[in-house]
Protein backbone atom coordinates (compact mmCIF):
# COMPACT_ATOMS: atom_id res chain seq x y z
CA UNK A 1 0.00 0.00 0.00
CA UNK A 2 1.46 3.41 -0.69
CA UNK A 3 2.19 6.28 1.33
CA UNK A 4 -0.46 9.21 1.20
CA UNK A 5 2.74 11.14 0.00
CA UNK A 6 3.37 8.55 -3.10
CA UNK A 7 -0.72 7.93 -3.67
CA UNK A 8 -0.74 12.15 -4.09
CA UNK A 9 2.17 11.20 -6.43
CA UNK A 10 0.32 8.67 -8.14
CA UNK A 11 -2.79 10.65 -8.38
CA UNK A 12 -0.66 13.31 -10.48
CA UNK A 13 0.31 11.06 -12.96
CA UNK A 14 -1.77 11.28 -16.55
CA UNK A 15 -3.45 7.90 -18.02
CA UNK A 16 -1.07 6.03 -20.38
CA UNK A 17 2.11 8.04 -19.68
CA UNK A 18 5.47 5.83 -19.66
CA UNK A 19 7.15 6.97 -16.50
CA UNK A 20 10.58 7.00 -15.69
CA UNK A 21 10.48 6.47 -11.21
CA UNK A 22 14.15 7.73 -10.54
CA UNK A 23 15.24 6.63 -6.99
CA UNK A 24 12.66 3.99 -6.67
CA UNK A 25 13.92 2.01 -3.64
CA UNK A 26 11.33 -0.84 -3.93
CA UNK A 27 9.40 0.07 -6.75
CA UNK A 28 6.04 0.48 -5.32
CA UNK A 29 5.02 3.09 -7.29
CA UNK A 30 5.99 1.99 -10.99
CA UNK A 31 4.15 -1.57 -9.96
CA UNK A 32 0.91 0.49 -8.18
CA UNK A 33 1.13 2.59 -11.52
CA UNK A 34 1.06 -0.35 -14.04
CA UNK A 35 -1.10 -3.14 -11.88
CA UNK A 36 -3.99 -0.23 -11.74
CA UNK A 37 -3.38 -0.14 -15.83
CA UNK A 38 -2.87 3.83 -15.19
CA UNK A 39 0.86 3.68 -17.21
CA UNK A 40 1.90 1.86 -20.59
CA UNK A 41 5.30 1.07 -19.15
CA UNK A 42 7.69 2.40 -16.52
CA UNK A 43 11.64 2.38 -15.59
CA UNK A 44 12.39 2.06 -12.10
CA UNK A 45 15.59 3.32 -11.58
CA UNK A 46 18.33 3.33 -8.66
CA UNK A 47 21.92 3.99 -8.28
CA UNK A 48 22.53 2.03 -5.49
CA UNK A 49 22.41 -1.82 -5.92
CA UNK A 50 20.26 -2.65 -2.40
CA UNK A 51 17.32 -0.57 -3.42
CA UNK A 52 17.86 -1.90 -7.22
CA UNK A 53 17.87 -5.56 -6.33
CA UNK A 54 14.66 -5.41 -3.82
CA UNK A 55 12.62 -3.30 -6.95
CA UNK A 56 14.01 -6.55 -9.30
CA UNK A 57 12.02 -8.69 -6.49
CA UNK A 58 9.32 -6.53 -5.90
CA UNK A 59 8.42 -6.33 -9.60
CA UNK A 60 9.12 -10.08 -10.42
CA UNK A 61 6.73 -11.35 -7.47
CA UNK A 62 4.23 -8.35 -8.83
CA UNK A 63 4.43 -10.30 -12.14
CA UNK A 64 5.25 -6.90 -13.91
CA UNK A 65 8.58 -7.46 -15.48
CA UNK A 66 7.13 -7.37 -19.45
CA UNK A 67 5.63 -3.67 -18.32
CA UNK A 68 8.80 -2.27 -15.80
CA UNK A 69 12.66 -2.51 -16.54
CA UNK A 70 14.67 -1.88 -13.43
CA UNK A 71 17.69 -0.41 -14.22
CA UNK A 72 21.28 0.05 -12.08
CA UNK A 73 21.60 3.42 -13.23
CA UNK A 74 22.55 7.12 -11.60
CA UNK A 75 19.44 9.47 -12.47
CA UNK A 76 18.43 9.81 -15.84
CA UNK A 77 21.43 9.16 -17.52
CA UNK A 78 19.79 5.79 -18.55
CA UNK A 79 16.30 6.32 -19.38
CA UNK A 80 15.03 5.83 -22.89
CA UNK A 81 13.61 8.25 -24.45
CA UNK A 82 9.96 7.45 -24.52
CA UNK A 83 9.73 8.09 -20.78
CA UNK A 84 7.69 10.75 -21.48
CA UNK A 85 6.93 11.88 -17.34
CA UNK A 86 9.85 11.88 -14.90
CA UNK A 87 9.14 11.30 -11.47
CA UNK A 88 11.81 12.51 -8.96
CA UNK A 89 10.65 11.68 -5.45
CA UNK A 90 12.43 12.04 -1.95
CA UNK A 91 15.90 13.78 -2.74
CA UNK A 92 17.51 17.31 -1.54
CA UNK A 93 17.47 19.98 -4.13
CA UNK A 94 21.23 19.21 -5.30
CA UNK A 95 20.44 15.76 -6.05
CA UNK A 96 17.16 16.62 -7.84
CA UNK A 97 18.26 19.19 -9.74
CA UNK A 98 21.60 17.41 -10.88
CA UNK A 99 20.01 14.66 -12.12
CA UNK A 100 17.79 17.37 -14.12
CA UNK A 101 21.30 18.38 -15.31
CA UNK A 102 21.85 15.38 -16.75
CA UNK A 103 19.16 15.77 -19.76
CA UNK A 104 19.44 19.52 -20.56
CA UNK A 105 17.98 18.80 -24.09
CA UNK A 106 14.31 18.05 -23.25
CA UNK A 107 11.64 17.61 -25.62
CA UNK A 108 8.51 19.87 -25.78
CA UNK A 109 5.42 18.97 -23.30
CA UNK A 110 7.71 16.53 -21.06
CA UNK A 111 6.37 16.30 -17.67
CA UNK A 112 8.59 15.91 -14.24
CA UNK A 113 6.73 15.42 -11.34
CA UNK A 114 9.15 16.28 -7.87
CA UNK A 115 9.21 16.48 -4.63
CA UNK A 116 12.05 17.63 -2.50
CA UNK A 117 12.67 17.80 1.18
CA UNK A 118 14.01 21.39 1.51
CA UNK A 119 14.20 24.05 -0.70
CA UNK A 120 11.25 24.23 -2.30
CA UNK A 121 11.37 27.70 -2.91
CA UNK A 122 14.87 27.01 -4.89
CA UNK A 123 13.50 24.51 -6.76
CA UNK A 124 10.82 26.45 -8.19
CA UNK A 125 13.36 29.37 -9.47
CA UNK A 126 15.56 26.35 -10.81
CA UNK A 127 12.27 25.31 -12.76
CA UNK A 128 11.72 28.21 -14.15
CA UNK A 129 14.49 29.30 -15.07
CA UNK A 130 15.08 25.72 -16.70
CA UNK A 131 11.90 26.50 -18.97
CA UNK A 132 9.62 24.16 -16.68
CA UNK A 133 6.25 25.37 -16.27
CA UNK A 134 4.43 24.23 -13.06
CA UNK A 135 0.82 23.28 -13.96
CA UNK A 136 0.11 21.53 -10.84
CA UNK A 137 0.70 21.56 -6.84
CA UNK A 138 -0.08 19.59 -4.01
CA UNK A 139 0.32 19.38 0.12
CA UNK A 140 0.29 16.80 2.25
CA UNK A 141 1.04 15.82 5.75
CA UNK A 142 2.72 12.62 5.73
CA UNK A 143 4.64 12.54 9.14
CA UNK A 144 6.17 15.73 7.47
CA UNK A 145 5.08 18.10 5.38
CA UNK A 146 5.86 17.15 1.60
CA UNK A 147 5.36 19.66 -1.24
CA UNK A 148 4.51 17.85 -4.36
CA UNK A 149 5.28 19.87 -7.77
CA UNK A 150 3.86 18.64 -11.67
CA UNK A 151 5.53 20.52 -14.47
CA UNK A 152 5.80 20.42 -18.03
CA UNK A 153 8.64 21.29 -20.67
CA UNK A 154 7.92 24.49 -22.60
CA UNK A 155 9.72 26.56 -25.38
CA UNK A 156 10.62 29.68 -23.24
CA UNK A 157 10.67 30.89 -19.55
CA UNK A 158 7.36 31.34 -17.61
CA UNK A 159 8.00 33.85 -14.87
CA UNK A 160 7.15 33.52 -11.39
CA UNK A 161 6.42 36.27 -9.16
CA UNK A 162 8.23 36.18 -5.67
CA UNK A 163 5.37 35.12 -3.64
CA UNK A 164 4.74 32.16 -6.46
CA UNK A 165 8.47 31.39 -5.81
CA UNK A 166 8.12 31.21 -2.14
CA UNK A 167 4.82 29.81 -2.01
CA UNK A 168 3.74 27.89 -4.69
CA UNK A 169 1.22 29.95 -7.34
CA UNK A 170 -1.02 26.92 -7.25
CA UNK A 171 -0.81 26.03 -3.22
CA UNK A 172 -0.94 30.01 -1.94
CA UNK A 173 -4.22 30.33 -3.96
CA UNK A 174 -5.74 27.58 -3.08
CA UNK A 175 -4.85 27.40 0.63
CA UNK A 176 -6.01 24.23 1.78
CA UNK A 177 -5.88 23.51 5.08
CA UNK A 178 -2.59 21.43 5.19
CA UNK A 179 -0.81 24.43 3.46
CA UNK A 180 -2.43 26.63 5.91
CA UNK A 181 -1.15 24.49 8.87
CA UNK A 182 2.18 23.85 7.35
CA UNK A 183 2.87 27.86 7.13
CA UNK A 184 1.24 28.56 10.36
CA UNK A 185 3.93 25.57 11.93
CA UNK A 186 6.61 27.84 10.04
CA UNK A 187 5.58 30.75 11.17
CA UNK A 188 5.70 30.02 15.01
CA UNK A 189 9.19 28.16 14.37
CA UNK A 190 10.32 31.81 13.08
CA UNK A 191 8.84 33.55 15.89
CA UNK A 192 10.87 31.09 18.70
CA UNK A 193 13.74 32.05 16.96
CA UNK A 194 13.35 35.79 16.72
CA UNK A 195 12.43 35.85 20.80
CA UNK A 196 15.91 34.32 21.78
CA UNK A 197 17.44 37.37 19.43
CA UNK A 198 17.82 40.76 19.92
CA UNK A 199 15.24 42.47 18.39
CA UNK A 200 17.42 45.30 16.68
CA UNK A 201 19.99 42.62 14.93
CA UNK A 202 19.67 42.05 11.28
CA UNK A 203 18.82 38.54 11.78
CA UNK A 204 15.91 39.19 14.05
CA UNK A 205 14.67 42.13 11.33
CA UNK A 206 14.69 39.54 8.44
CA UNK A 207 12.99 36.67 10.24
CA UNK A 208 10.94 39.25 10.99
CA UNK A 209 9.73 40.81 8.12
CA UNK A 210 9.32 36.31 6.69
CA UNK A 211 7.13 36.09 9.80
CA UNK A 212 5.41 39.40 8.14
CA UNK A 213 5.27 38.09 4.60
CA UNK A 214 3.75 34.89 5.15
CA UNK A 215 0.95 36.47 7.85
CA UNK A 216 0.17 38.92 4.98
CA UNK A 217 0.11 35.87 2.54
CA UNK A 218 -2.52 33.68 4.78
CA UNK A 219 -4.53 36.86 5.34
CA UNK A 220 -4.50 38.01 1.55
Amino acid sequence: MLSLRLKTIENLVEHGKIIADIGTDHALLPVELVLSGKVKKAYAVDNKNGPFLRAQQYIKASGCETLIEATLSDGLSSVAEDADCWIIAGMGYETATQILDQRPQVQANQQLIIQINHGVDDLRKYLMNNKWQIIDERIVYDAHYYQIIKAIRVDSVVRLRTEDIEYGPMLRKEKSSVFTEYWQFQMQKLKKIVNQLDRGSKRAQQLQKQINSIKNMLNG
